[in-house]
């Protein structure tokens, strides 16, 4: 087990035509998973062939970017537009990530520096009237699993992987509409419901917001203060590798 020390850790994202981004990350987390498939055949407990997939996960959470005038800071995250795969192509939600971490105990540091990794999901979320926006981004890539040995089938790098249209919803208050919660929704299929609680006793209040659900054109860019104001928002990016031998 090793100990991460925050202070001494660095992460870079850079987007696909934007500037790199270094600064106002609250946490990081990753995973590198292998995923064995073995293949049983009758008459023998030992696999036949063991195929063979690997996947890196990043997710992180910055500050929001947008201040109370409206201006962006130009050092985080800018708002992204998403654009679904109309051909065989790559799709343009995807960053150079790079996770330097340094640890204490048996792992003395770890790397992650992947050019490719894609957007899978974003949100917003300020749950306190006088507190502070932040964003959280994940991301996912499809790698070859670079085993060796004859009883392993490796799965390649996809030949391209594409990007679907991208669902998502707000609820709350924050700003003067969903840009300031970081999502813009396609003006035609939204959907409204509501959602709500609360409590007995004191001071037993509760909430009630509409939440508005839609297709997705564009990701970012949601308030850091707006005093007085919660609000949040989600989007799921989906994306699928697409393999061409």
């Amino acid at each position: 087990m090793s100990i991460i020390i925050g202070g001494m850790t660095v992460v870079s994202v850079q987007f696909v035509a934007q500037n790199t981004v270094t600064d106002a990350f609250q946490s990081v987390n990753w995973n590198i998973n292998m995923q064995p498939n073995r293949l049983w055949v009758l008459g023998s407990w030992d696999p036949y062939k063991t195929q063979v997939g690997k996947t890196v996960s990043v997710s992180f959470t910055t500050y929001a970017s947008r201040a109370s005038n409206g201006s962006l800071d130009p050092n985080l995250i800018q708002p992204i537009t998403l654009s679904p795969s109309t051909t065989c192509e790559n799709s343009n939600a995807r960053a150079h990530v790079i996770i330097h971490v340094d640890a204490c105990g048996p792992t003395s540091e770890v790397d992650v520096n992947l050019e490719n990794m894609y957007l899978t999901s974003y949100s917003y979320a300020k749950g306190d009237a006088i507190g502070f926006g932040t964003e959280s981004w994940s991301f996912q890539a499809w790698l070859a699993s670079d085993v060796t040995g004859t009883e392993f089938l490796e799965i390649p790098d996809p030949s391209y992987i594409l990007q679907g249209r991208s669902e998502g919803s707000y609820s709350g208050n924050v700003g003067s509409g969903p840009e300031d919660m970081g999502l813009v929704l396609d003006a035609d299929g939204q959907v409204t419901g509501q959602q709500g609680s609360v409590s007995a006793g004191f001071p037993g209040v509760g909430n009630a917001d509409d939440i508005t659900l839609g297709l997705v054109d564009r990701i970012g860019g949601g308030r850091l203060d707006a005093d007085g104001q919660m609000g949040q928002s989600s989007a799921s990016i989906p994306h699928q590798p697409l393999y061409i031998g």
